[in-house]
């Protein structure tokens, strides 16, 4: 499979050796990439010129994501990170994507007894970091994903118009809700909810990546409680083993119809379309960062795969929807989640 450079496939295997510190700088960026339910399901390799992200299959939240889709959306978002940090840098980068043979199990999804590659970000050449090169690496750290109030969902045309480029770079495509497709995702959502709040080992699960303060020592891993929503599900808060609250229909159509609802999608539904969705989803949510947006997944209707053909419909794509989010600007802070020490994280 042919590597995506910033300058030409020339360039591969042609790039300078990173020292240890570069190396490091990488994979701290590349730690701090989101994920399901901040379970963080990725390893790093260490390779002379770069990064590779695997998966971690013991990291699998197996109950709400079986195929391993969202798995691969994270460990893309990962992928995204090292290559910004590679690019703040001074480097031209290679990105491959998903560079193994295409796995085929019985269930349609990945292999769960053992790491794949998901993605291999390489230095290929020098070049001066631009100022949208430093801009984005700085909002690695500063994006997290909002679980709160919104002040204004409203979100200006060109900053829009920015996200979208920023998604089709890295080859999906983003979808922008109308009033009706709107609509129709509020009644989706509610179905998906009421589905998962009845599934007892779904909700378990979600539980087991709750942080509850108090409960023992401090969380490099999951959701601490702090940064869960106040409002009632799906509105800015997760199904988990307590109790559940799901709005009327009319609570949460009133709540998505002011809201700016952004889907991301791509052409297939492979693996490889995963993990490119999770590096577009990155890049789109640290080029909102830097223009002071908050985003809050709501992809409910995205994890019962009964729902996605009509979710695609809504929208009006041929495309397969991957990722679903509210954007707009936070009325209070959300903390950010914990992530495990970078030492954790290299399987070499």
């Amino acid at each position: 499979m042919a590597a995506a450079t910033d300058h030409g496939s020339d360039l591969v295997g042609q790039g300078p050796t990173l020292d240890a510190s570069e190396i490091a700088l990488v994979g701290e960026a590349a730690r701090w990439a989101p994920s399901i339910h901040n379970s963080q399901p990725w390893h790093l390799r260490r390779l002379p010129d770069g990064l590779a992200v695997l998966d971690d299959p013991d990291r699998a939240v197996a109950v709400i994501d079986p195929r391993g889709r969202d798995r691969a959306i994270s460990c893309g978002s990962a992928v995204l990170n090292a290559r910004v940090a590679l690019r703040s840098l001074g480097y031209l980068t290679s990105v491959e994507v998903a560079p193994e043979p295409a796995p085929e199990p019985s269930d349609g999804g990945f292999s769960r007894d053992r790491p794949r590659v998901m993605g291999v970000v390489r230095a290929v050449g020098r070049r001066p970091a631009g100022a949208a090169d430093l801009a984005l690496a700085a909002a690695v750290r500063q994006r997290h994903t909002h679980r709160r109030v919104y002040r204004s969902h409203a979100v200006a045309e060109e900053d829009l118009l920015e996200l979208g480029k920023a998604v089709l770079d890295e080859g999906a495509r983003l979808s922008i809700a109308d009033a009706p497709a709107r609509r129709r995702i509020a009644d989706l959502l509610r179905e998906a909810v009421r589905g998962q709040a009845a599934d007892a080992e779904l909700r378990r699960e979600v539980e087991g990546w709750v942080r509850r303060r108090g409960s023992g020592a401090e969380p490099v891993d999951g959701i601490p409680s702090s940064a869960l929503g106040t409002s009632p599900f799906p509105v800015d808060s997760l199904v988990h083993a307590g109790q559940v609250t799901i709005p009327d229909v009319g609570e949460i159509d009133a709540e998505l119809a002011r809201s700016t609802v952004l889907a991301i999608s791509t052409r297939e539904d492979t693996l490889r379309d995963w993990v490119i969705a999770g590096m577009a989803l990155e890049r789109m949510l640290l080029t909102a960062t830097v223009k002071g947006l908050v985003a809050t997944f709501t992809d409910q209707a995205l994890q019962s795969p009964e729902y996605r053909p009509a979710v695609a419909e809504a929208l009006g794509i041929w495309d397969r929807p991957q990722v679903l989010l509210r954007v707009g600007r936070a009325l209070v802070e959300a903390p950010p989640t914990p992530r495990r020490p970078l030492a954790e994280l290299f399987a070499d």
